[in-house]
């Protein structure tokens, strides 16, 4: 959701736990009614790519008119590190009512994250695919618009396989690539889940051409045990948040008021949990979705007015028990829940729950998909 009333989302063409009938595939929707109306608004063309086995579909919303969404077909059945796939990227500038299609990108890989901080600079980043999953080798390739997402060029790589190298560039084969994140034309963020600090968090200052490991205030064989995943930056002008998972063990939460050069961490409730979704508004307002064991969901949620210097608890009012259960508030008090499409049963769409009050109270409704 960009607002408390618009939004975007990729939804399933029907149950996708389905065992008969049509091969179910995610194409894009938007509604203009805070989610209980969904329109199909697919880019003209887009089908036959959104259709084919094996697609891959990224979808990213600068705001409630402009958007993103790059699509690539698999070119047979067979996915293997170096095997060419057509990569296209489309853009909308009036909701989704048309859509501008890029030249086509023929390369290795599939679309994985899209990352803008304007409506001209992008970033794609495209997986290769693991080589060896016990080796924990992810190849990538990151490719740069400076016209909207029109055209495309690369600008970084990892080693091709079976390397497990770093690349002249300085993207590491190892780790896998979690997430992409730019804060202007210049700076940007890759996160990862690995257990090696120097690869879980990277930084370019010059647009994506070259990447280096973020200084961050923490033990550097904080993940060398069980592992960790960073998840951000968000960035709001110069003041950025991110958080580091290393279960069993407590999560970081990290600031920086200077556009990402240095961190300080900042503590979290003890009700937070070990993977708690962490999301920011502004320089100053977030709220704190907590984690419960085994994934599960908490009980208490929390919100902050000062970028996280203090916390305050916010008991819900309805127990989300149900695995796979997804959040998006788009302030301190407005936000949605919904149970992931891939975990929904039954032919109808799963409910969807709205809450003005930062959870205190839940109120369910059922979307309605349309087109």
């Amino acid at each position: 959701m960009t607002s408390a009333n618009t939004g975007w989302a990729l939804r399933w063409t029907s149950n996708p736990g389905a065992t008969s009938g049509p091969a179910p595939y995610l194409i894009p929707a938007r509604t203009a009614d805070g989610a209980r109306r969904w329109t199909t608004i697919a880019p003209r063309g887009s089908r036959a790519l959104l259709s084919t086995p094996f697609a891959t579909v990224v979808l990213h919303a600068l705001n409630g008119q402009r958007a993103w969404l790059a699509v690539t077909a698999a070119s047979s059945a067979n996915q293997f590190p170096g095997d060419v796939h057509r990569t296209r990227v489309y853009v909308t500038g009036n909701g989704g009512r048309t859509w501008t299609r890029s030249a086509a990108l023929n390369v290795p890989g599939f679309a994985e994250f899209l990352s803008f901080p304007d409506a001209t600079h992008g970033w794609l980043l495209e997986d290769l695919g693991s080589e060896d999953v016990l080796l924990g080798a992810d190849y990538a390739d990151v490719y740069r618009t400076a016209d909207g997402g029109l055209h495309w060029s690369e600008v970084a790589h990892t080693p091709p396989p079976p390397s497990t190298a770093v690349s002249k560039s300085g993207l590491p084969v190892m780790c896998d690539k979690a997430g992409l994140a730019f804060a202007t034309p210049s700076a940007g963020w890759l996160a990862g889940a690995c257990n090696n600090l120097s690869y879980a968090m990277l930084v370019t200052r010059d647009g994506g051409s070259r990447w280096s490991a973020q200084a961050l205030p923490i033990p550097a064989d904080t993940c060398s045990t069980d592992g960790c995943e960073v998840f951000g930056p968000q960035f709001f002008g110069r003041t950025g948040f991110l958080s580091l998972a290393r279960a069993p063990a407590a999560p970081y939460f990290l600031v920086s008021q200077n556009l990402g050069r240095t961190w300080r961490a900042r503590a979290l409730p003890s009700g937070s949990g070990l993977d708690p979704r962490i999301t920011f508004f502004s320089a100053r307002d977030g709220v704190l979705v907590s984690a419960g064991s085994q994934g599960s969901i908490g009980t208490v949620f929390y919100t902050t007015a000062n970028a996280g210097r203090s916390w305050t608890a916010v008991p819900q009012g309805t127990a989300f028990t149900q695995l796979g259960v997804g959040f998006d508030f788009v302030s301190t008090r407005i936000g949605y829940a919904w149970v992931l499409g891939t975990d929904a049963t039954g032919s109808t769409a799963p409910q969807m729950y709205r809450t003005g009050n930062s959870g205190r109270t839940w109120t369910p409704f059922t979307p309605v998909a349309a087109g």
